[in-house]
């Protein structure tokens, strides 16, 4: 417990030094259980975690994903430095959301999520069932099966569980970011809300990964 107070420390310190402004609530430490089975990129064993809570009609998701997801995914993912997790929370003003939560679970089923989830949130996107059945085509799914599944709301009570734990974190707004390490299936680190540059990132993990 020690080691991962330090951890906390030593992001507080990036994000202090970053250009982000948090409040004192979000910088208090949170801790995250989770799964084996998450929706993951990166080594199981990395030494920095994060895990995005995100909303497939969220604009600001939209921009992370266009602007600072390669960049983070080429420098920190693929090199193993970083563990990447994504959490649907689809918010109750966007009544696209919860279907394409469903839609990305589904094409999982497949072994499509990351390349739905990556559709989903393409700037050109439309978030309607017809829309959503072209990607599905394009992906080369089984087209039967991915539309029973949607219907079924199969993914519900997962989704569910996803958006009762961010309430219980503080996490209310998309994208959110849990940044930390991982111990034993426990994630302990910090609350970091809204679409930050890449050269934020870079100063929270870069300070992680000097401290590991």
């Amino acid at each position: 417990m020690r080691g991962l107070g330090l951890t906390c420390a030593l992001l507080l310190a990036a994000l202090v030094a970053s250009r982000a402004t948090l409040t004192a609530d979000e910088t208090r430490g949170v801790h995250l259980r989770l799964d084996a089975l998450e929706q993951a990129q990166g080594r199981a064993d990395a030494p920095v975690t994060v895990v995005e809570f995100t909303d497939y009609q969220c604009p600001y998701c939209r921009r992370f994903q266009a602007e600072t997801w390669p960049r983070l995914k080429r420098s920190y993912v693929d090199s193993g430095k970083v563990r990447f997790i994504i959490r649907d929370l689809p918010l109750e003003f966007h009544s696209a959301a919860r279907p394409a939560a469903e839609a990305a679970h589904c094409a999982g089923e497949q072994g499509q999520f990351w390349p739905m989830h990556e559709a989903l949130l393409a700037s050109d996107t439309k978030l309607t069932d017809a829309a959503m059945m072209r990607r599905a085509q394009a992906l080369g799914l089984d087209l039967r099966r991915f539309r029973d599944c949607v219907r079924e709301n199969k993914y519900e009570p997962a989704i569910a569980r996803n958006a009762a734990q961010a309430a219980s974190l503080g996490v209310n707004g998309t994208p959110s970011f849990i940044i930390g390490r991982a111990v034993d299936g426990e994630l302990e680190g910090v609350r970091v809300a809204g679409a930050l540059p890449y050269e934020d990132f870079v100063a929270y993990l870069d300070q992680l990964l000097a401290g590991r």
